[in-house]
């Protein structure tokens, strides 16, 4: 059975513990499927595949398809339409949520929850769902455009938001708001869509893979990255990023 994440943001644990190692964050609208219950916590796989523990009370089945998606860094859900109450939630760029629209209400739209609750969501700050269709050109803009939407986001490892992101996890979300779909880790072993390609072949949206860590090249020498060293995601040059381009292991494209 697939099951929803009900809560805006929720951790993966590499083990069903508090103090664990967080692997990975799921966010409201991921869909999952549970592989195991462990008290409190239930083992889960991924829609992309990526397997860890998360607290079971964050999952729920799901009542409807979403077909929105989050488009702005935080969009609040009111219980009114109009922007003069405190959100009931929040909800991260990136969340997947069933949004229906009335002529009657013009800035608004009506998110319905898995709990039956009906809340409003500004038009602007949700999108259609992307399909990973467009052409090369359209596609690689994206990921360039969705990639600096980060920047000076604070470095979290296994984040995948606003909130704190990681390496891997920017690259991810920057494909998965594109409709695309890579691997979870900085791991170009586990990506089957990618190939291997030379640096000078690299197009911006392509894959710079470091031991441990990954980088979008955003043409002209230049790239983004979360990185654990200045704390946030930067984005920076082959001239300024010598000794870490001096470890480069592969240059990998989608397309």
């Amino acid at each position: 059975m697939t099951y929803m994440v009900c809560y805006p943001l929720a951790s993966v644990s590499a083990e069903p513990d508090l103090m664990s190692e967080q692997v990975d964050e799921v966010i409201y609208g991921d869909e999952c499927e549970i592989l195991e219950e462990v008290g409190a916590y239930a083992k889960i796989r991924t829609d992309y595949g990526y397997e860890g523990y998360v607290e079971r009370r964050a999952l729920i089945e799901p009542l409807h398809a979403p077909n929105r998606i989050v488009c702005v860094p935080q969009a609040d859900l009111l219980p009114e339409p109009r922007n003069h109450f405190r959100p009931m939630m929040v909800l991260p760029r990136g969340a997947r949520v069933d949004v229906g629209y009335s002529h009657e209400i013009p800035r608004y739209g009506v998110a319905v929850l898995p709990s039956k609750r009906a809340w409003y969501v500004h038009k602007q700050h949700v999108r259609p769902l992307p399909s990973g269709l467009g052409s090369e050109e359209e596609l690689r803009a994206g990921l360039v455009r969705e990639a600096l939407e980060y920047l000076g986001t604070q470095y979290r490892w296994g984040g995948r938001t606003h909130a704190g992101i990681d390496c891997s996890g920017l690259v991810f979300m920057a494909y998965r708001l594109n409709g695309l779909t890579v691997w979870r880790d900085a791991d170009f072993d586990k990506n089957d869509h990618l190939r291997k390609i030379s640096l000078e072949e690299a197009k911006p949206g392509d894959m710079l893979f470091f031991p441990g860590h990954v980088a979008m090249y955003l043409g002209n020498g230049e790239f983004v990255h979360a990185t654990a060293g200045v704390g946030k995601v930067v984005r920076d040059t082959f001239e300024n990023a010598k000794e870490l381009m001096g470890r480069l292991s592969c240059v990998a494209t989608y397309f």
